[in-house]
């Protein structure tokens, strides 16, 4: 006999341990008990019905028991329509053994019902490294699906915050974190977080409870932060007819203008999403970034009459510093803030501020809002990519004297474009990016960034290799971040796995065009990256309470 042990509260996808050749069904006092480091529900499981409620279980390590005769039980199959009165079964289910006592029409003695199925023996040609403790990724995907999507708790709780649950979980995940340490900082996280009712009906897997949205519908919904669960509907059927690819590359052309709603939060919850797989989290990052959408769609505007400049570090802290010290932006911001509709819209200063120079005409300063255009179409962007962006994102927090929150908001959705990056045409790809700086300089001047570091952190260059060697390793800048004491902020987590990813991708693009120089060398990105780090594990946050003078 095999047992199966988990946590109380656990369904079949978080099993801990198997018991191997047990009597008892605690499965601890005999067999052999092996640690089940990957679970494999069937394609076609509905958590809801329980139809084809099987999965197949891979084991730390092999059996040493072996069954060389197949085992059988005798017992009296049921008609379906007879086992209907008592289950609610169908097709991959079947009754089997018990008795009816007539004259209640009930049954006793242990009717079971079971699932039709057949397995084939399956081994591993490779096994994996036991003392590897990151968890696999199919095992994430599962745990975030059942127990952490929208499934559970709605995108947003109290008007206007961002559920970052699914960042949370991947961010640890990277970084190497135990299933207890993903589950004990979920279950932590999760209290405040608005959870759905029982009724609350799954329009992913049962779309028939709800009417699909037609594209016109849809359209009209843009950026509403109203009907999620029409627009999750409506891109979860696109994304099982095309796949997340196809629903991405469809979608994602009409949507990457508006990656400022919710504080670049919809781009974040899809380049997370994707990054770790799975249909349903794709529609739930697509249906969001629809639902937050906040326009910042490049306006016709004349060509440079210059030469393009290229976005080089100089250039870089040169825009920056030019638009937070430029007054008319700032007066204009505060004067949009402090009036209506802004100043009654209860979704947090620093959403209010990004509003003010987005493209939304009831709520922007369209001078403004083509002041910074005019500042970004100076420049080049035909080898602008996620590698180049995150390198001058990330080396811009790294020369703010403070720990800036708002920043890195725009680090970690840099890194998340970079993940969609290639499903974009070329020309599309460049517009995002445009975009994505738009929104990043915008919440700069929100964020009222003054305090620039005069010298560049990664000069002199000289002595680069030295100071990068007196920085702690990337395993130990890992253990560091998950030996936080209680329950940092999920930011921390998020920012140490971007900064990790983008230290140690495997860029191509470096010498692959002709001319193509990087923002940062490999060494100075490597320093850039651990610094950045270094900088969120052990420096506290600047208060967000209350917008900056």
């Amino acid at each position: 006999m095999t047992g199966i042990r988990s946590t109380p509260k656990a369904t079949l996808s978080a099993i801990n341990y198997v018991s191997v050749v047990t009597h008892y069904r605690n499965g601890t006092q005999d067999g052999e008990q092996i640690k089940a480091v990957l679970v494999t529900n069937h394609t076609d499981f509905n958590y809801t019905s329980g139809t084809n409620s099987f999965a197949l279980v891979k084991l730390e390590k092999a059996s040493k028991t072996n069954s060389y005769e197949l085992q059988r039980v005798s017992l009296e199959v049921w008609d379906n329509e007879d086992c209907s009165r008592f289950f609610a079964i169908d097709d991959t289910m079947v009754c089997a053994g018990g008795t009816v006592a007539s004259a209640q029409g009930t049954y006793q003695n242990n009717l079971h019902l079971f699932a039709i199925m057949a397995v084939a023996s399956v081994s591993d040609a490779v096994r994996s490294d036991a003392t590897h403790t990151k968890l696999p990724d199919e095992q994430v995907r599962q745990t975030l699906t059942r127990d952490y999507s929208t499934l559970r708790f709605r995108i947003e709780y109290h008007n206007f915050f961002s559920n970052h649950l699914l960042h949370a979980v991947v961010a640890l995940h990277e970084l190497g974190a135990s299933e207890r340490k993903i589950t004990d900082y979920a279950t932590f996280y999760a209290q405040k977080l608005e959870e759905e009712g029982s009724d609350h009906e799954d329009v992913v897997e049962h779309p028939s409870t709800i009417d699909i949205l037609s594209d016109e519908e849809a359209q009209a919904l843009l950026g509403k932060r109203y009907n999620y669960d029409a627009l999750l509907a409506y891109y979860a059927r696109d994304v099982k007819k095309l796949g997340a690819d196809g629903a991405v590359r469809k979608h994602l052309p009409h949507l990457f203008g508006g990656l400022a709603g919710a504080l670049l939060h919809g781009l974040i919850q899809l380049g997370y999403a994707y990054h770790i797989g799975g249909d349903r989290l794709v529609a739930e990052g697509l249906a969001y970034q629809h639902h937050c959408y906040l326009s910042f769609d490049e306006p016709p505007m004349e060509p440079s009459k210059e030469p393009l400049r290229v976005l080089t570090r100089q250039e870089a802290v040169k825009v920056a510093a030019a638009v937070t010290s430029n007054e008319f932006l700032l007066s204009e911001q505060d004067r949009l803030m402090s009036t209506s509709p802004l100043k009654e819209m209860d979704i947090g200063w620093i959403q209010r501020g990004v509003n003010a120079f987005s493209a939304h005409p009831e709520r922007n300063s369209r001078a403004a809002f083509e002041l910074i255009w005019s500042q970004i179409n100076a420049f080049d962007f035909s080898r602008f990519d996620g590698c180049y962006a995150l390198d001058m994102i990330m080396w811009l927090y790294t020369m703010i004297d403070h720990n800036d929150f708002t920043v890195l908001h725009a680090v970690t959705s840099a890194w998340s474009l970079q993940q969609l990056e290639h499903l974009l045409s070329p020309s599309d790809c460049a517009k995002a990016w445009r975009v994505w700086l738009h929104v990043a300089l915008s919440a700069l001047v929100t964020a009222r960034i003054h305090d620039f570091y005069e010298e560049d952190v990664c000069s002199p260059s000289g002595d680069l290799e030295e100071r990068l060697a007196a920085l702690p390793s990337w395993s130990q800048l890992r253990d560091k971040a998950l030996a936080i004491p209680g329950f940092p902020d999920e930011h921390v987590y998020k920012m140490v796995q971007v900064a990790d990813a983008h230290a140690n991708g495997d860029y191509h693009t470096e010498g692959a065009m002709s001319g193509y120089v990087p923002f940062l060398s490999r060494e100075e990105r490597d320093f850039v990256a651990r610094t950045a780090a270094l900088k969120v594990i052990d420096i506290p946050f600047k208060s967000i309470i209350n917008q900056p003078k």
